[in-house]
């Protein structure tokens, strides 16, 4: 029996009890039964492919279902309710005599995400009566100082950071201008599916090198959002975060579509994925005070 350890996403990134979330499960597999199974594309499959006993208790398994994404690649996808915070553990699928690993999945306390804790006891004071006053004093003048201190190393320095910070600006504003422009022709152009899959991959890698001064043009499809979390450390928002996870799905199925004989893309499919690409590179081109205007 061949055993597979897909790679996760989940989604939304944060789920909370009661939250309908959808775990997205990408693997490889040269088993036929898989191309049996997709061979006219998603399909529905039925909770008994689980190796072991759903915990009802903690969560609830809505539906799954099983979508090719390339070439011998496939996505499982499980849409569930979660029903206790902490690490929840769905059981292995299994697929003919192919089992899908599945790492725990995370669900979120309101409690611990806003830092809530019980009421603590009121502290007895540990300091002569006037003593905090000097302190503070004390305390305040040292920041004055300190802060005074800093202007006068950082003052020579601020004006060039501050055109090298426009400078930046600019090149990204140029960046996501000429590639929604070239986005849009695209999408007008009559080229055959698999030359505009190609074209449309060397524009999105293009893009994405410069907006996060990264290699992406050598980095595989199924390794961009693992590149991306690696080169942001988990500094932007979940929202970007998501506009970027769903860019790395546009280049699952263009790779499909690239390198399986005979594919296609469905009617109106092309401009979906412009429009689709387009509105996340706005969110991913947003400042964080629009990005949480806009949460």
């Amino acid at each position: 029996m061949e055993s597979i350890k897909a790679q996760q996403i989940l989604l939304p990134k944060k789920v909370y009890i009661g939250d309908t979330a959808e775990l997205r499960c990408t693997f490889n597999t040269d088993s036929l039964i898989f191309k049996q199974l997709t061979l006219n594309g998603s399909t529905e499959i039925n909770s008994e492919v689980f190796t072991g006993e759903l915990n009802y208790q903690d969560y609830e398994v809505l539906n799954l279902s099983l979508a090719p994404v390339g070439i011998n690649y496939y996505q499982l996808s499980i849409n569930f309710k979660a029903w206790k915070t902490g690490n929840i553990t769905l059981p292995p699928v299994k697929i003919g005599e192919t089992e899908i690993v599945l790492d725990p999945v995370n669900i979120v306390s309101i409690t611990e995400q806003n830092n809530i804790s019980s009421l603590r006891e009121n502290n007895t004071p540990i300091l002569l009566p006037g003593t905090t006053y000097k302190l503070y004093g004390s305390l305040i003048l040292f920041v004055i100082l300190l802060i005074i201190g800093i202007r006068a190393v950082i003052k020579r320095k601020s004006i060039m950071f501050f055109i090298r910070n426009q400078q930046l600006l600019i090149k990204y504003r140029r960046n996501k201008k000429q590639t929604t422009k070239k986005l849009k022709l695209l999408a007008l152009s009559q080229d055959e599916d698999k030359i505009f899959a190609e074209k449309y991959q060397h524009l999105l890698r293009k893009y994405m090198e410069i907006r996060f001064d990264f290699p992406f043009t050598k980095a595989a499809s199924s390794e961009l959002m693992k590149d991306f979390l690696s080169r942001t450390q988990g500094l932007l928002t979940d929202e970007k975060e998501e506009a970027f996870g769903k860019i790395a799905e546009t280049f699952i199925r263009t790779d499909y579509i690239r390198y399986s004989p005979g594919k296609k893309l469905k009617a109106d499919e092309k401009q979906s994925i412009i429009t689709t690409t387009i509105k996340q590179i706005e969110i991913l081109e947003r400042n964080e005070k629009e990005v949480k205007k806009n949460a």
